[in-house]
């Protein structure tokens, strides 16, 4: 069987570039606040709450 090489493109090969600290730390944050928001709901509902 033939093997095909494939060539990889220009914009492949610039390598990996880390995201900016900004979107980072919203993403943490946003993920606190989202199990903060889920905490408070299970307890609402574990409660008997609506």
């Amino acid at each position: 069987m033939e093997e095909e090489l494939f060539e990889t493109t220009p914009e492949e090969e610039i390598g990996y570039t880390p995201r900016p600290a900004w979107q980072v730390w919203g993403a943490r944050i946003a993920l606190v606040v989202f199990v903060l928001i889920l905490i408070v709901y299970y307890a609402n509902i574990a409660g008997g709450g609506f």
